[in-house]
């Protein structure tokens, strides 16, 4: 599905899937929109793609992460204010989220962060479509889908039980996106090497907390340093948090063929990657890390980092 790929939506596992076809669904209608899911699911991707199949399609799909913004500062980002309400506005007026969405959509995230003020605010938009730049005496019209992204914890409980009740009177769409432990058998999707069993095994183990987000950033950083066109267990950096294996219990079984230096040699270099990225490429502070020289840092860089 070409739009599927647009949206930058990725996966063929039953619980993505049923996502999806919940998407296409809710796509059909003209209704505000509840996407409920974990953190780092990719909300805002199932957002896009439900705009892109709805009659919306060929005008604006708009996104604000209301993490960023304090109290005042989210009131002129979804409405906007009119001249020298603002320090430092040189304009008659600043047109607003909403406003520059009009006859598009608009993906609200992490509106947990809201205050009770500004939900009351969006819900009026939702209700009757009129909103008020701030500093104005006019109300104003306009026709913008809402999507609006409500967070659950990784036991798939709302972080804020009271936050969903608050549109419970609204009459909304809403659509779950399921957690990356949900769908494992998408990971491979996910990488554009190939993907070793114990590497999978490793990346299917492993708690993602972030989830789809988090995997893509995981991915990126070991393809980056593989040289070959198989990504291996040993080749795999992951965070730091990696508790899901066992040190030891890790470990290759000796065996015929066993190579002892070779797999010694992976370990360093997975080491030295891992200390280097934790590092933010700072080969001092990743020889620290190490307990080497950063003369011994800066020769593997040389010798293994991407050019």
């Amino acid at each position: 599905m070409k739009t599927k790929s647009e949206a930058g939506i990725i996966g063929q596992s039953e619980a993505i899937n049923s996502a999806i076809e919940r998407a296409v669904k809710i796509a059909a209608t003209n209704s505000h929109i509840l996407i409920t899911g974990e953190v780092g699911t990719e909300k805002q991707q199932f957002a896009k793609f439900i705009h892109l199949l709805s009659k919306r399609s060929s005008n604006r799909f708009l996104h604000s992460n209301c993490d960023i913004h304090h109290k005042f500062s989210m009131e002129v980002e979804l409405f906007g204010h009119e001249k020298g309400v603002v320090k430092g506005s040189m304009s008659n007026r600043r047109p607003g989220l909403f406003e520059n969405a009009n006859t598009g959509s608009v993906f609200l995230e992490s509106i947990s962060q809201l205050t009770s003020g500004n939900i009351q605010q969006i819900k009026k938009v939702m209700f009757d479509g009129s909103i008020q730049r701030i500093g104005g005496d006019m109300t104003e019209k306009i026709d913008t889908r809402i999507f609006l992204d409500i967070e659950l914890d990784n036991k798939g409980k709302h972080i804020l039980p009271s936050l969903k009740k608050q549109f419970a009177n609204m009459n909304l769409e809403e659509i779950v996106i399921p957690p990356l432990r949900a769908r494992l058998e998408d990971i491979p999707l996910f990488c554009s090497k190939q993907l070793s069993p114990g590497a999978y095994k490793r990346l299917s183990s492993y708690d993602w907390p972030g989830n789809v987000r988090q995997l893509r950033e995981a991915i990126r950083k070991s393809e980056l340093f593989c040289l070959s066109e198989t990504l291996h267990a040993e080749d795999l950096i992951l965070p730091h948090t990696d508790h899901s294996l066992d040190l030891y219990s890790a470990l290759p079984e000796p065996e015929d063929g066993f190579d002892m230096p070779a797999f010694l040699s992976k370990v360093k270099k997975q080491l030295m990657l891992r200390a280097i990225n934790n590092a933010e490429l700072n080969p001092s502070e990743a020889a620290r890390m190490l307990g080497v020289s950063a003369k011994t840092v800066r020769k593997f860089w040389e010798e293994f980092g991407p050019d």
